[in-house]
């Protein structure tokens, strides 16, 4: 059980250690998700017999095969024998006589055969690549098969151990031996990334690694101190604290912050590389990663240590040979606190002395490597007491005793280094009290710098809203994390008036760039029932880069051209919206000191700010009458009989054809507030006032008309036939259809929504909404008819809302209020310009979601994003 069996036995194993190690080798795939085609294969060595093209999952189940690989386009097989850290030879296939297949298996049964190549004649990361494929699979010599792929990328195609035992002579270091390091850590200020060209030369004892934020950008991501060599741990510690301290003095603000660890912005991984004046070998390379690299990570903060271990300076075995010996460069940054950096330069140079004393039969066990990369800190825990043992029973170990206590308390304790805080602090630094303005600074990703010509370097306009201000274009640091965020700096932020946390979208035109969308929900506090719907709309513009406030007229502050918006995060001062999406309304509200129609007019007229829904919208449906006669010409099929009541005549004539009425208020009188329900019967007269809920009984018509009179003196009435409805469960019921445009200015029918109600109108107490395939299926039992009522809905109203724009010109969306009468007639009630949206309530939440993005993207069409 001791021999490393499953290596030459379990291939699918080996390609997943492969891979948890980063090492690119062929992909294993699930044939139930994969695409096709793709390679079974099955466990054991059967010289390329096992190796069969799938083409569609019923093969794949049908045939049996263990394990499953991509397909890959292999151009050139490479086999490169390994022994320890070196390369003993490579050979390339060359064709004999290949025996047909669909792919081309390089066997000797399939008429293949290896022939010695020059070592030099492969590029130098291949055969690195080979070294640590073998290294992590627990082998000490072996044959590593690798292929070239068209693109010249390699892949790692397979291991075979070699029947030679490898007996590494392992050398004692000489000692003192001379140890050193060049250590990352980043900068941000006021907690956004920072570059370390800020401050730093690329070269010198302070400088910045190679990466750049962008390729020939200019502009270096990282801090990289370059100390001087030690003959000990603790003279390396003395060059190491001497350069924080440099570094702390060439950046001495107080809003700037160090930050070390293993990735202290996602993206950018911080390396703790120590360099060993001693020759690389296997034995030390195991021994660094198993009492060093360990108990590091147990130490380590997990969320972003497991990123960096999968990078290609993280994980383990990692090193570079050197002139000076080696450079081992698995460890991230441990540069967070001066006695843990003391700390793991002794542990470094401990287990480099006494590596040929120190055992690692775990290390290359599956289960400990998927722990390490995963950062599985109670399995790897359960390795520390043999560590620590070994550690303390080196004859070395009491020179560095009074170092190492502090780490295998810290490990013992369950502590880990946070890459949030500055290390300066740790450090206990002299931080001036000053801060640093990084400028009017926009930072943009060249994708779109591309798009729209835009150059780095050079100075623009940057518009949100109706402010505007001067900045300089930079690179975006974070463009290959996502292509199309821009970022802005604290003091363009706040010249704008924008929010932190909002990174907006932009076009560019006329040498100004135009931040947004920024849209404006007008309502009024408090926002009841709204306040759900609102937040709703919150949640989808951030995921879609959108910045949406709501506020009221009193908050706008017309003089600075800001307004006081509330968003999710809270209260804020934010420019004037791009567009305005206007929920004003009236219920209950009193003590208003502004004339809400003369602030729409003023916004919309003299600040050129679109309404998603216009005012004159609002004017069409807030007259039932002027509504009633637009609608008459086109549409009369779909109309009760309506009248204006001039006389009492009107009221006589409509009661005596239909026997029951309705009087509604031409202005106003949403949700029945001012309807009146009237109905004859053969000795009296009842009349329902629906917003009170209650009854007045007459016995001759003077007797109602005097009651009436009082009402249609004071402001304009109408009377309505009264519709007899279909009923759902003894409920009358109306269909709401929800029709929207979209990006491209597109009407669409988003959802309908079933509404029912005890009383004849509905009412916020009463209603109940259900989804209207539910009521159609118990009112139609006929699938054929089911379907043509319904489609008949959407079709009557999308001629209504085609009816309306005509009238008042272009609007976003509209709710249109049907009901089917005892005919299967479809009839017209209301048409409504700020709907509710009822989608929650019958939890039909994609459609909710549906509609927040279709109104969304049409409000970023009018702010002119409609191609974004």
């Amino acid at each position: 059980m001791k021999e490393r069996f499953w290596i030459e036995s379990d291939k699918e194993l080996m390609l997943q250690i492969l891979n948890l190690n980063n090492v690119p080798s062929i992909e294993l795939v699930d044939p139930k998700t994969c695409m096709y085609p793709i390679i079974g294969r099955k466990y054991g060595k059967h010289g390329g017999k096992d190796v069969s093209m799938i083409h569609t999952m019923e093969q794949a189940i049908d045939e049996g095969y263990d394990f499953y690989t991509k397909l890959y386009s292999i151009e050139t097989e490479y086999y490169l024998e390994v022994e320890g850290l070196s390369i003993k030879g490579v050979a390339l296939a060359f064709v004999q006589q290949a025996i047909f297949n669909e792919i081309p298996i390089r066997t000797s049964s399939f008429g293949w055969e290896w022939r010695a190549v020059d070592e030099s004649s492969i590029p130098i990361e291949w055969k690195t690549m080979a070294i640590r494929a073998l290294y992590v699979t627990g082998l000490t010599h072996g044959f590593v098969k690798i292929g070239v792929l068209p693109n010249e990328s390699v892949v790692v195609l397979d291991i075979n151990p070699s029947n030679k035992t490898f007996l590494e002579e392992i050398v004692e270091p000489k000692l003192p031996f001379s140890i050193g390091a060049d250590i990352e850590f980043m900068l941000s200020c006021d907690h956004e990334l920072l570059p370390a060209s800020t401050f730093f030369p690329v070269e010198g004892d302070v400088g910045c690694d190679e990466r750049q934020i962008e390729k020939d950008s200019g502009e270096y991501a990282l801090v990289e101190i370059r100390p001087e060599k030690g003959e000990s741990p603790q003279e390396l510690f003395i060059h190491v604290n001497d350069l924080v301290e440099k570094a702390s003095q060439m950046a001495p603000y107080e809003n700037i912050e160090f930050h070390a660890g293993s990735m202290p912005f996602r993206g950018y991984q911080c390396g703790g590389h120590i360099h060993f004046g001693i020759p690389a070998s296997l034995s030390l390379l195991r021994a660094l990663d198993h009492y060093l690299a360990v108990p590091f990570a147990l130490i380590e903060e997990p969320r972003t240590a497991k990123l960096r271990r999968r990078t290609n300076h993280g994980g383990l075995g990692r090193f570079r040979k050197k002139t000076y010996g080696f450079e081992y460069i698995s460890l991230s940054s441990w540069l967070m606190e001066p006695k843990l950096t003391k700390s793991i330069l002794c542990l470094a140079y401990l287990v480099a002395a006494h590596h040929h004393e120190l055992q690692n039969e775990f290390l290359f066990n599956p289960t400990i490597q998927r722990a390490y990369y995963h950062a599985n800190l109670p399995i790897l825990k359960k390795l520390w007491p043999d560590i620590k043992t070994t550690l303390m029973n080196t004859s070395s170990y009491s020179k560095f005793e009074s170092e190492l206590v502090y780490l295998f308390e810290v490990i013992e304790n369950g502590s880990s280094f946070h890459e949030a805080s500055d290390m300066r602090q740790n450090w206990e630094l002299t931080i001036l009290n000053q801060t640093y303005d990084t400028g009017l600074i926009i930072q943009i990703p060249k994708k779109i710098r591309q798009k729209y010509n835009l150059k780095e370097g050079d100075s623009t306009f940057v518009c949100a809203g109706k402010n505007m201000s001067p900045a300089t274009i930079h690179a975006y640091p974070f463009s290959f994390r996502n292509s199309n965020m821009i970022q802005l700096s604290k003091s363009l932020r706040s010249k704008l008036t924008l929010p932190k946390d909002w990174n907006p979208k932009l076009v560019s035109s006329g040498g100004v760039i135009t931040l947004g969308p920024i849209i404006g929900i007008l309502a009024a506090r408090p926002f009841d029932r709204q306040t759900t719907y609102f937040q709703h709309l919150f949640r989808l513009a951030k995921e879609k880069q959108m910045f949406v406030y709501v506020f009221e007229p009193k908050d706008i502050n017309w003089d600075q051209q800001v307004i006081k918006g509330t968003t999710l995060d809270g209260e804020g001062i934010f420019p004037f919206p791009a567009v305005i999406y206007d929920r004003f309304l009236f219920r209950g509200k009193t003590n208003i000191t502004y004339d809400i129609d003369e602030v729409r007019v003023k916004l919309q007229t003299l600040y050129k700010i679109p309404f998603l829904n216009p005012p004159a919208l609002f004017q069409l449906t807030g007259n039932k009458w002027e509504t009633h006669h637009l609608l008459l010409d086109k549409h009369e099929e779909y109309l009760p009989e309506t009248r204006l009541i001039e006389h009492s005549t009107d009221l006589i004539e409509m009661l005596d054809r239909y026997g029951e009425v309705y009087i509604k208020p031409v202005l106003g009188g949403s949700m029945s507030k001012g309807v009146i329900r009237i109905i004859r019967r053969p000795t009296e007269i009842l009349m329902f006032h629906l917003n009170t809920k209650t009854l007045q009984q007459f016995s001759r018509e003077d007797e109602l008309f005097e009651v009436i009179s009082p009402l249609i003196d004071r402001t304009p009435y109408l009377i309505q036939e009264g519709i007899r409805r279909k009923k759902y469960n003894g409920k009358n019921l109306e269909i709401r259809v929800y029709m929207q445009k979209n990006e491209k200015h597109t009407w669409f029918r988003t959802g309908m929504v079933t509404r029912l109600t005890s009383e004849e109108v509905l009412t916020e107490d009463l209603e109940l909404n259900l989804r209207l395939s539910k009521v159609m299926n118990s009112l139609y039992l006929d699938p054929s008819e089911r379907r043509y009522i319904t489609n008949q809905l959407g079709k009557v109203a999308k001629k209504i809302v085609t009816t309306v724009e005509q009238e008042i010109g272009s609007f976003g969306e509209l709710a249109v209020d049907l009901c089917i009468d005892q005919y299967d007639s479809i009839k017209l009630l209301e048409i409504n310009a700020k709907p509710d949206n009822l989608f929650s309530q019958i939890r039909a939440y994609k459609l909710r979601s549906l509609a927040g993005i279709r109104l969304l993207n049409y409000a970023a069409s009018l702010a002119g994003y409609g191609d974004q």
